[in-house]
């Protein structure tokens, strides 16, 4: 059985649905597309070196060389760089404000996120032990290890059992 054609209103629908095709997902789901994605978590293990500066109240750091993630599907390696100020410091400990950036290096992808970490060590010192912690609606992380001081310096090498879970 045939069914009648009619060419005028043909080419435009099938203009039309070419501009569509083309066009990529709708909207939305684009965006539910980003927002699975951002829901993911990314979770890292290895270790950090945190300088603390009290006379001027920078804070500075960055990964190991070991420094691993990986999400539910998937294990890479990785580069977290920490970067930020004191918010307040005793002789004991010290809490700062951070902005990090996790690099993914088979990727080049790069999340940012804030984290208000407390650097605590057990004496005042020149060596001894050390512990960090830090959360906030972005990252969690924490792990303990050791410090150093400095003239105007109090390094945190945090190597037992550092982890960090970023929400994408």
């Amino acid at each position: 059985m045939l069914f009648p054609v009619s060419t005028r209103g043909g080419v435009a629908a099938g203009a039309a649905a070419l501009l569509l095709a083309a066009a990529g997902p709708a909207p939305a789901v684009a965006a539910d597309v980003a927002r699975a994605r951002t829901a993911a978590v990314i979770s890292c293990a290895g270790a950090i070196v945190v300088n603390v500066h009290p006379l001027n109240g920078a804070v500075d750091g960055r990964s190991g060389t070991n420094f691993r993630c990986a999400t539910p599907d998937r294990s890479f390696a990785a580069e977290l760089t920490i970067s930020g100020s004191l918010r307040s410091g005793g002789e004991l400990s010290y809490e700062a404000r951070t902005t990090d950036s996790l690099r993914l290096t088979d990727t080049g992808e790069v999340f940012r996120f804030t984290v208000d970490r407390r650097f605590d060590r057990d004496t005042t010192a020149a060596t001894g032990n050390a512990a960090e912690r830090g959360s906030s609606s972005q990252a969690r992380d924490s792990g303990t290890g050791t410090f150093g001081t400095g003239t105007g310096l109090v390094t945190f090498l945090v190597t037992n059992g550092y982890t960090l879970d970023v929400s994408g």
